[in-house]
C-alpha cells in the first residue's frame, strides 16, 4: 500500500466522520424533543451513511494491505461514532460493557464455534487455504479479539440492542439487532450469507439477553471469525469454487450444534439457572 491510498482512505473517513458529526449537530437542533432511543437510531443511520459510497468505490478499489488498512481504519470510525452516540445517553454497564456471564458465553460459544468448524471441514471448497505465519496468526488475533469482535458487539448488542431494549422491549431489542446485523454482513453476499448471519446476530442477542453482558460475548464472536478466517480459502464467500460435500455426517453434526446455542441460550439456561443451588 502506498502513503498515496493511505492518505486517500484517512481523507475519506474523516470528511465522513464530520458530515456525521455535523449531521447529528442539526438534527438535535431540529428535532430536540426526540426521546434518546429514536434519536440513537437515527444518527446510527447518519453514521452509516458512508457505508453507500464506500460499497461503490472503496472496497471494489482495494486489496491486499490496503484493504486490512481500510478495514482497519473502518472499524476505528465505527468504534467513535458508537460511542459518540452510546455514552452521551446511557452508562458503560447499560450498554452491557461488563465481565457478567462468562459461562453462559463460554458454553454457547463452545457450541457455536465447534459447529462452524464442522460445517468448515465438511465441505470442500474447491480452493488451497491461505498459507498462515506467525505474523498473520498474530495479526489476526489483534484485529478480530481486540478490535473486530468488541466494536461489533459494542454496536450491535450494546447500543442498538440498549437503544431497541428501552424503546419497544426485549423482543424488538433480540431480532431488530439482528436484523442490522445482517445488514452489516449482507451486502455483495446473497442471501445464503444473509441468512447465516441472522441466525448469528439472534445468538449473539440471545447471548446478551441471558448473559447480561457483551465482554464474553465479544471474545467468542472474535473466535468464531477467526476459526472461518483460518479455515477458509478466502472470506469472500462469492470468490469460492463451487463447493462439494465429502462429509455430509459432519455437516449435520455441524449444523446440530449451531442449533444447539440458541436451544441452550432460549430454553435450556433458565432451567439450569433455576435449579442452581
Amino acid at each position: 500500500m502506498d502513503a498515496f491510498q493511505a492518505i486517500e482512505i484517512w481523507i475519506v473517513l474523516g470528511l465522513a466522520g464530520a458530515l456525521f458529526v455535523l449531521l447529528t449537530l442539526i438534527t438535535r437542533r431540529r428535532l430536540p424533543a426526540l426521546r434518546r432511543e429514536l434519536a440513537t437510531l437515527l444518527e446510527m443511520g447518519l453514521l452509516f451513511l458512508p457505508a453507500i459510497p464506500a460499497y461503490l468505490w472503496l472496497w471494489p478499489n482495494v486489496q491486499g494491505d490496503s484493504l486490512l488498512f481500510a478495514n482497519l481504519a473502518t472499524y476505528v470510525y465505527v468504534l467513535a461514532g458508537t460511542l459518540f452516540i452510546g455514552l452521551r445517553r446511557w452508562s458503560w454497564e447499560e450498554m452491557g460493557v461488563n465481565n457478567r456471564g462468562l459461562w453462559v458465553c463460554l458454553l454457547s460459544g463452545v457450541l457455536l464455534i465447534s459447529g462452524r468448524v464442522l460445517v468448515v471441514l465438511a465441505v470442500d471448497w474447491g480452493l488451497p487455504l491461505q498459507p498462515l505465519s506467525m505474523p498473520r496468526i498474530l495479526a489476526d488475533l489483534g484485529f478480530y479479539l481486540l478490535l473486530v469482535g468488541p466494536v461489533e458487539e459494542l454496536l450491535f448488542r450494546g447500543l442498538v440492542y440498549r437503544a431497541l431494549l428501552d424503546w419497544r422491549g426485549l423482543r424488538w431489542a433480540i431480532w431488530g439487532s439482528s436484523l442490522v446485523f445482517v445488514l452489516w454482513h449482507i451486502f455483495g453476499k446473497g442471501a445464503l450469507v444473509g441468512a447465516a448471519m441472522l441466525l448469528y446476530g439472534l445468538i449473539f442477542a440471545l447471548m446478551r439477553w441471558r448473559a447480561g453482558g457483551i465482554l464474553w460475548a465479544a471474545l467468542v464472536h472474535g473466535g468464531m471469525d477467526i476459526a472461518s478466517l483460518w479455515l477458509l480459502p478466502d472470506g469472500n464467500a462469492p470468490a469460492l469454487a463451487q463447493p462439494q460435500i465429502p462429509q455430509p455426517g459432519l455437516l449435520l453434526l455441524g449444523l446440530a450444534l449451531i442449533a444447539a446455542a440458541p436451544l441452550y441460550l432460549w430454553l435450556v439456561h433458565p432451567r439450569l439457572a433455576r435449579h442452581r443451588f
